[in-house]
């Protein structure tokens, strides 16, 4: 079995050793082998690295375990797979659905626990609404329908959005707008007055009009949304956030307004127009192109990208293409609801390429992170911190 084991067999038993898929004799075996030399630890290691990348970028679904073994064994065997992320080429899409799908049926191997004793949740639909009257109702506990100064009924949905009046106009001597506050580890819906559907994502502010006059409809935006626009070409859809101005033609599109002089926009489908400030020139994007504006001084770059990674978290996934670690552990700061602090600001710029559920817990988003880097994470006290190994 020892030749075995350096023979062709070696990393089929080195994956089964991982998955405790192996017996007593048969993993002393192995354990031998591992610490018979440097090398083969570090063979080990890489192996491992390998298959929590494919697990990590994989979608759990029922597919043979034999056949997926293969599979993920020939892609390790042929090539790197530490670069597997959303839209890539079908050979890496097959191993991604069924060569991870063995890794993601099984049950993790034992592991210490990074949060210890901590009770971190990811979020869930919370916000509160701002009336016209200054009254605050906490949406996550009301489930009654909820009637402004001027009429209009606010209705609840699930418990994860509200959704106002559709089709109607406010009269000129008469706009009263609202205000929801999604806070960190949150996340909510609202569909305005003309039917505009929202999403917003943790740590956002959305103030609009209960009912958008005759001639304009103008919101304004703290954090990142998702915006499916009604189309009205009579009536410009506005979305402004300090100075900085983005004019819709009836689309669909992400706002990322989180940095202080940086803002993004990425365009699903139709057409915008944004200006970084107010002086700036009207940049006009096109489907699939991200946007991005310096308020501050005016400055617009305009790429052609994959949107899927910016827009995943409203689809419940969570995708980093060759991501830098700050911002990740930025995303999760306001999704779990805790701060992060880095002992060496190297680790800042460790790159991840991955796709994980937005519901996960962070146990397993610290624990793929850990085991697929040089970073070690530990939490105490809601704080989350990076060392290094």
């Amino acid at each position: 079995m020892e030749k075995d084991l350096l023979g062709l067999e070696k990393e089929t038993l080195l994956l089964d050793y991982f998955n405790g898929e192996l017996d007593d004799a048969q993993s002393a075996v192995v354990e031998r082998w591992l610490d018979a030399a440097p090398e083969n630890r570090e063979e080990f290691d890489r192996l491992v690295k390998d298959c929590l990348h494919i697990r990590w970028a994989g979608k759990e679904q029922l597919v043979d375990a034999v056949k997926g073994k293969k599979l993920m064994l020939r892609r390790i065997n042929g090539t790197k797979v530490r670069r597997v992320w959303y839209g890539a080429v079908a050979s890496i899409a097959i191993i991604v659905a069924l060569g991870g799908v063995y890794l993601m049926n099984k049950p993790l191997p034992e592991k210490k626990s990074i949060a210890r004793n901590e009770v971190i949740c990811h979020g869930f639909p919370r916000a509160s609404l701002v009336l016209s009257s200054g009254e605050v109702i906490d949406l996550a506990d009301n489930k009654n329908a909820i009637l402004e100064q001027d009429g209009s009924v606010v209705k609840m949905k699930d418990g994860k959005g509200i959704e106002y009046n559709t089709g109607q106009a406010g009269t000129a001597n008469q706009v009263i707008y609202n205000k929801i506050i999604v806070p960190r580890g949150g996340e909510f819906f609202v569909i305005l007055a003309d039917g505009t559907e929202v999403w917003l994502n943790a740590d956002s502010e959305l103030e609009y009009p209960v009912k958008f006059t005759a001639d304009k409809r103008e919101v304004r935006l703290k954090g990142e949304a998702y915006f499916s626009v009604k189309k009205d070409t009579k009536k410009p859809f506005m979305v402004r956030s300090g100075e900085y101005q983005l004019k819709v033609y009836g689309t669909e599109f992400n706002l990322n307004t989180y940095k202080n002089n940086e803002i993004q926009a990425v365009l699903v489908k139709g057409s915008v127009g944004f200006k970084a400030n107010r002086t700036a020139g009207e940049v006009r994007l096109k489907p699939n192109q991200l946007g991005v504006a310096n308020e501050a001084t005016g400055k617009a770059e305009v790429k052609e990208v994959d949107v899927y990674p910016y827009i995943a978290w409203k689809s419940q996934d969570v995708v980093f293409v060759n991501e830098r670690l700050e911002s990740i552990m930025e995303k999760a700061a306001r999704w779990y609801d805790v701060n992060v602090f880095f002992q060496n600001e190297s680790l800042k710029d460790l790159r991840f390429f991955g796709n994980m559920q937005r519901y996960a817990d962070i146990q397993e988003l610290l624990f793929f992170l850990e085991n697929t880097s040089d970073a070690r994470f530990s939490v105490k006290d809601r704080i989350v911190i990076v060392s290094a190994k």
